[in-house]
Parts: C-alpha cells; sequence; structure tokens
C-alpha cells in the first residue's frame, strides 16, 4: 500500500486535488443558482464519504486536512478569489489532471488503490451531479442531471478508463 511519502509534493497535490476540480467541473458544466451551492455541498460531502474507506491511500486523500490544503492550492492555481474560470476550461483541467492522477497511480499504486481513486472521483462527480435539479423554477421540473453534466459525466468515464474497473 501507498502513501503520501511514495509521492512527490507535486504528484500528491494533482492526486489530492483531482477530486475538487472534477467535483467543481460537473457543478459548472450544469450551474443553477440555488443548485450549484446543492452541488457544492455534495462535493464536500463525497470527499468527506470517502474518509472511511478500506484503502489507506483514498483515506489519507480525503483528510479534513488535505480537504483544505486542496481548497486552498486550487484556489490559488485557478487565479484567487476573484477568478471565474469557464465551465469549458474547469472540463478541460478536470479532465486532464484526472488522466495525470491516474497515470500517477499506475506508476507507483498497485491496482486495487488505483482502481479505487478512479471509483471515487467518477463517483464524486456522481453526487454532485445528482445533488439539484436543473432547468426547473424553484426547484420544479427540470431534469437531475443536465445534458451537459451527462457528457461531462462520460467524459470523465472514458478518461478513467472505469469500463476496465470492476465495480464502477
Amino acid at each position: 500500500m501507498v502513501t503520501k511519502n511514495d509521492f512527490t509534493p507535486a504528484d500528491w497535490n494533482t492526486l489530492r486535488n483531482t477530486q475538487f476540480l472534477v467535483g467543481f467541473a460537473t457543478a459548472m458544466a450544469g450551474s443553477s443558482g440555488l443548485g450549484t451551492v446543492k452541488e457544492l455541498f455534495a462535493l464536500s460531502q463525497g470527499i468527506i464519504a470517502n474518509q472511511s474507506s478500506g484503502i489507506p491511500l483514498i483515506r489519507d486523500l480525503t483528510s479534513t486536512s488535505e480537504m483544505q490544503a486542496a481548497q486552498a492550492s486550487l484556489r490559488e492555481s485557478l487565479g484567487g478569489v476573484q477568478a471565474k474560470p469557464t465551465p469549458e476550461d474547469l472540463r478541460r483541467r478536470a479532465l486532464e489532471q484526472a488522466q495525470s492522477a491516474v497515470a500517477c497511480l499506475e506508476k507507483q499504486a498497485g491496482k486495487e488503490e488505483t482502481d479505487a481513486y478512479r471509483r471515487m472521483l467518477y463517483g464524486i462527480a456522481e453526487k454532485v451531479a445528482n445533488a439539484a435539479r436543473e432547468g426547473g423554477f424553484l426547484g420544479v421540473g427540470g431534469t437531475l442531471v443536465s445534458k451537459e453534466e451527462r457528457a461531462f459525466l462520460d467524459q470523465l468515464r472514458n478518461t478513467l478508463q472505469l469500463e476496465q474497473v470492476k465495480g464502477a
């Protein structure tokens, strides 16, 4: 089993930050005011739920201190508090970073850990996408997962190569 000490600081930051970047990209794909707030709350819940994972690497990546470090790191890398990255930019960055994170794990970690990481990322994206209805009025009508969110989930599934992972 790998630990934080098995990775360079840059690789660890990539592994740690990707879960947030994937969640943000999902939320922004179909952003809708109050729905976005619900989706960002779901992002935090999804990460916290992984703190009880049977995989030590996943527990380490989702610890409270790592969550705080990831938020600060992403805020800085996206241009600070005032930055407004486009949904397209977030989607591109999230997919690129997910690919980099998985490649890093494939070199350093075992298959079980790598597959757990893939499932974690996709699970967080699904939780965010399903957190709020899109396109309705005051929560009435609309769809649970917008076509933009569905497109991102499909791209993420392909990037993570989840069809090759059992339990995904």
